[in-house]
């Protein structure tokens, strides 16, 4: 029965991550740490009574900043005394007004490390009945996180200033602060991470982990970066038997970049707002469909004018386009319809006024009759011609209006 855990435990890795940290981003840490400030969206807060310190006091903090100022100080001051000694006093005058330095050389990643250790959570879930320890109290947790401790001080001795336990988020996991303390041949205090070979080779780290913590019945994780070297110098091998040296690597193993548990929580946060913005572009889209159907179904065709994209168009018309042509088509026959009653009431009112005009003639001098005359027959076509016109309009399947 223990065996077949153990076997099933294997397939678990223990997860170790490094991430490179300034003095600075040490208040931002304690912020999170106790629970504080930062992002605490994934934090169960009735839990978090549960989270303990492992290593260093309550104030470690507050001790190392004061600590890594006092190397700054007792550099500068070293370094003021060398000068001096030597009598160096252009250099001793430029060195005093640009003041104290940081005790650590320029890096993009920090001279500290925080490392985080944790496993999957259906690891800490599971209950091994052939471990007499399990019966007697002690958790997976509990032998998990002595098992932590105890490679933190044996890697990195005292130089690991901070260790912690967080039970109130989704898998325990345990967060450490590494302060790799220094001394050069001058006898300045420096912060140099590289003093410690297993911040120096990630591998050589990756190897240590997995090692001890294989009593547990966990794996190391699997080793990328020496498939990755391993599949570039067979590929050359390659290229140089055949003669070709010009040709990209034809198949490599995945690369996974590990990012630290803020910054995925911080992808994570990315992508859903991402997503509730889609989810509301859809909501609006499936809102103006809607709006359209029920506009087409009470055969509303001013929805055209009121829907119209830039390019001429609406979403709506796409949709809808045979029912909009049928409302178009309606809309154009009422249009020409009023207008045909209002040209037939013109041409009314125009033949009034010409019987009118023939009644008054009647009762002119001759010369005023024959100019009344004159100026009748051309009126007199216009009326014939708007008559014509009025009756072939009336006629089905015509589309255009009369030209008058």
């Amino acid at each position: 029965m223990g065996e077949d855990i153990k076997t099933a435990d294997m397939r678990h890795p223990v997860v170790l991550r490094m991430e490179g940290l300034f003095p600075a981003d040490l208040a931002g840490y304690e912020q999170h740490r106790t629970r504080k400030g930062g992002d605490l969206g994934h934090v169960d807060e009735t839990r978090s009574n549960l989270n303990r310190r492992l290593i260093g006091g309550e104030d470690w903090a507050q001790h190392a900043l004061k600590e890594i100022e006092d190397m700054r100080v007792e550099n500068f001051a070293k370094e003021l005394e060398g000068l001096k000694k030597r009598r160096r006093k252009a250099e001793l005058a430029k060195r005093v007004v640009e003041g104290s330095q940081d005790p650590w050389r320029g890096t993009r990643h920090g001279p500290l490390r925080e490392v985080i250790i944790t496993a999957h959570q259906d690891w800490f879930a599971a209950f091994d009945q052939s471990n007499m320890d399990d019966l007697f109290g002690e958790s997976r947790e509990d032998r998990f996180e002595n098992a932590a401790v105890a490679w933190l001080k044996d890697s990195f001795g005292d130089d690991v200033i901070h260790a912690r336990a967080d039970l109130d988020e989704t898998t325990y996991h345990i967060h450490a602060i590494v302060m790799p303390r220094s001394r050069t041949k001058d006898g300045r205090k420096m912060l140099q991470p590289s003093k410690h070979p297993l911040i120096k080779d990630y591998e050589k780290a990756q190897d240590s982990v997995g090692e001890w913590f294989s009593e547990l019945g966990l794996k190391r994780g699997q080793r990328r970066k020496q498939a990755l070297r391993e599949a570039v110098q067979q590929h050359r091998k390659e290229q140089a038997a055949n003669g070709k040296t010009d040709e990209a690597p034809a198949s490599l193993p995945d690369q996974v970049e590990h990012v630290s548990p803020r910054e995925w929580r911080e992808e994570k946060e990315r992508q859903l707002a991402a997503r509730e913005v889609d989810l509301c572009k859809r909501e609006k889209k499936a809102a103006t469909v809607l709006k359209t159907a029920k506009a087409v179904a009470e055969g509303d065709p001013k929805v055209l004018a009121e829907m119209t994209q830039p390019d001429g168009r609406s979403a709506a018309a796409r949709l809808f386009g045979k029912a909009f042509a049928a409302l178009r088509s309606t809309a154009q026959r009422e249009a020409r319809k009023d207008a045909r009653a209002e040209v037939q009431s013109h041409l009314e009112e125009i033949k009034a006024a010409d019987d009118a005009i023939v009644e008054a003639a009647a009762a002119l001098p001759e010369a005023a009759r024959k100019k009344i005359v004159k100026a009748r027959q051309s009126l007199a076509g216009r009326i014939t011609t708007l008559r014509r016109a009025i009756n072939k309009w009336a006629r089905p399947g015509q589309k255009n209006g009369p030209e008058v």
